[in-house]
């Protein structure tokens, strides 16, 4: 499949135009693109075909243009949070992996820590109950 260099405003004109005209065949593109050239085209056949003013066409294309806009920052805000879920499982099981290769108790804990604050995604969860840790032990080394 071809590349389609969407965010390029002469190529999207010349989209737009063989869209109007009927002639583009977006059956490969992505979604939001998909959907925009589809509904663009069939303004396209109302003009051509049902006699549509240019004017009705051209607003309804600023209406279908303001569509694609939030269909494509919609697209984008997913793809972000698909990608940040990725990169925590990405780095809780790099550390799953620390633990099984971990050779004392300390390198065992640390890692399950460090894999518990990337799946909660709560960043300074592993400082905070190191903390806790080591206050317990603190209170355990001066009651003996």
């Amino acid at each position: 499949m071809k590349t389609i260099r969407f965010n390029d405003p002469a190529v999207f004109e010349r989209l737009e135009d063989k869209a109007i005209d009927g002639v583009l065949d977006y059956s490969d593109f992505p979604p939001a693109e998909y959907k925009y050239f589809s509904k663009l085209s069939k303004v396209g056949y109302n003009n051509r075909v049902k006699g549509w003013a240019v004017e009705i066409c051209e607003q309804k294309q600023k209406e279908l243009r303001a569509d694609y806009a939030r269909d494509k920052e919609e697209a984008q805000r997913v793809f972000n949070l698909l990608k940040q879920d990725n990169d925590r499982r990405i780095k809780y099981n790099a550390e799953i992996t620390m633990i099984y290769k971990a050779d004392d108790i300390y390198g065992i804990l640390d890692s399950a820590l460090a894999a518990l604050e990337a799946v909660m995604d709560e960043p300074g969860l592993k400082a905070r109950i190191e903390k806790k840790l080591e206050k317990m032990y603190e209170v355990m080394e001066n009651d003996r």
